[in-house]
This record gives C-alpha cells, structure tokens and sequence, in this order.
C-alpha cells in the first residue's frame, strides 16, 4: 500500500463553529496531516486531536498571513467577524482576502479553501454560484461580497488549481448561539418556553438553512477534490423549503415543550426601518431585508451529485441542534 501523503495545511477561524469542526474532520480523515489551526482563543480545544497545533494569527495582518502560510499546502478561511456592519465589512475583509490569496502564491501548488456565505447573489429563489451577483458595493454588505467575489474569479481564472471557494446560506449547529437567526433568540427560546421565538421580516416564507457540520465536511471533501478547484460552490444545506413559523413547530415537537409557546414573534420591515436610526444592528438589517421578507432557496444540487455527499437530515440536524442547548442548560 502506498504511503498516507503529508500536507501541511492551516485553518484560519478555528475557533468557530464551523473552523473547529472543520480541524476536528481534517484531523480525524488525514491523520498523516499537519493541521495548524490559528486561533485566539482555541487554547486546548484541540488537545485530543494529536496533528494539531494551536497557533495565534491576524489575518488583517499580512506578514503574519504570509509568514503562517509559507511552507502550508492548503490554506483554509473559515473566518467569521463579529461586527455585522458594512462599514467594518468594506474596510476589513477586502485586505484580508488579499492576504489570503498572497498566501498562496509562496510555494509550487498551494491552494486556498475559502468559507463564503451567498449575500453576493442577494436575495433569489435556487440561488447557485450560476445566478447574477449584486453589484459591487462598498455601502452594502452584499455588494463587498460582491467585491470579494471579483478577487475570487480573477484568480481563477488566472489559477485555478489555486482556489476553491465553498458558500453557503445563514447557518446554525452547535457552538452557534447569539450571532445566528435561529440560535438564542429563536431555538434556545423555544426549549425554554420563557420567551416567544423571534423572525425578522417575516415567519411565513420560505429560507433555507445550512448546517454547520454540513458545511464544515463540504470545506474538506472540496479540498481533496481537483473537480472542486477554480470554482464557486454551494455547500449542502439540511433545512430546505421551510419556513420559521414551520421550524418552530418542528424544534417544539422534537424538544418536546409546549407547541403553543412555540408562536414566532415577527419583528416587522416597518418596526426594524422605524428603529434602525436608534440600533446598529437594525440598521444593518434594512438592506438584509428581502432575505427575510421574500422566499430564499438554494440549490445544492451540483456540489451533492459531484461528490456524492448529502447534507443531514433536516429532523437529525434539528435534534442536535437541540441537544447541544440542553446540554448547555
């Protein structure tokens, strides 16, 4: 039998939800691998896992970018901000894209794996990396996605075997509480029958979700797959055609509290415009709008049938979802 291959491959936002399990699947499926995972606060979360190696980094800072991914074959960003501003936004991630894409071109083959969201499609029905784009912004948070997106394709078009970049929909799993739509103040809320779940826009139509595992095993099975470089992908998403007030029922069921207690409160376009002048967060929700008050579906068709992988099933993916709160309580 032919020797396990070594690579040397580093995860920038290991300390998220989806970055760590993305370490915890590197590890566990390459043993033969050298995982640096970089983090700020990862201390320890990795002690199990014996080829990895817990390092800090910036990746705003583009000789810490550089001199971290030197010798790396494989370059993965799973970086998340905590500032959902567009201001932050257009000052932060255009520099940090381009460090990262720096990073790639210090050693023959290096390649990176790049966690995207799909804002830079804005707010469509079966969106895929063959829908229209938005137009490229620095005032809206969509149009900077718009912006990364032209960095991205001008690479691949240049280098394809040098980039892939992986996108998927709001997103939710264990380790994701206060900064998704469906975490604390909606499925926390739920199990804990005190307070009404919350929607912004609307509980009636249509969004689909993806789960974050899903999302973090499409990361790595896009990594060893040449049909995956020089492309846009959407990662498999479990929650498909459902609607909050339809997920709220369904967590209600599965938990096993009251279905009545389970009535999603809408926070309405009108409330969320009325109070943006007064709260940074609805602010930045306005233009997120149509996301909410529109149906919003994906279509993960190419990426399932290429590599023959499927997302989890959604009731499973709720379950735990689920356990992980209680576990929590």
């Amino acid at each position: 039998m032919p020797e396990p291959t070594t690579k040397k491959v580093i995860v920038f936002g290991s300390s998220g939800a989806t970055g760590s399990k993305l370490v915890e699947i590197l590890s566990q499926q390459e043993p033969s691998w050298d995982i640096w995972a970089v983090s700020r606060s990862a201390k320890g979360k990795f002690d199990a896992f014996k080829n990895v190696k817990v390092v800090s980094g910036d990746a705003t800072n583009k000789t810490e970018v550089l001199r971290l991914t030197a010798d790396k074959d494989i370059i993965y960003s799973c970086i998340g901000f905590p500032k959902y501003e567009r201001k932050f936004w257009a000052k932060t991630w255009p520099g940090v894209v381009d460090n990262l894409l720096e990073g790639t071109k210090q050693k023959q083959g290096q390649k990176l794996v790049f966690c995207d969201n799909l804002y830079a499609y804005g707010s469509q029905l079966n969106v895929s990396p063959k829908s229209s784009r938005v137009p490229v912004s620095m005032k809206s948070i969509p149009g900077v996605r718009a912006l990364l997106h032209e960095k991205f394709q001008k690479r691949m078009d240049e280098q394809p075997d040098s980039i892939v970049v992986v996108g998927g929909a709001d997103f939710f799993g264990p380790g994701l509480t206060n900064l998704v739509f469906i975490g604390d103040t909606f499925t926390k809320a739920i199990i804990e029958g005190k307070k009404a779940p919350i929607a912004i826009g609307s509980s009636s139509k249509i969004h689909d979700f993806a789960y974050a595992p899903d999302f973090s095993n499409a990361l790595y099975v896009a990594s060893v797959n040449d049909k995956a470089n020089g492309k846009f992908w959407v990662c498999p998403h479990a929650v498909k055609n459902k609607t909050m007030d339809q997920m709220a029922e369904d967590i209600a069921r599965l938990a096993g509290t009251d279905p009545k207690k389970a009535k999603v409160t809408v926070y309405p376009s009108w409330s969320i415009k009325l109070l943006s002048p007064f709260m940074t967060f609805l602010s930045e929700m306005v233009e997120m709008l149509p996301f909410w008050t529109n149906d919003y579906t994906v279509d993960d068709s190419e990426f399932c049938s290429t590599f023959n992988v499927k997302a989890t099933p959604y009731e499973d993916a709720l379950k735990e979802y689920i356990e992980f709160y209680i576990s929590k309580m």
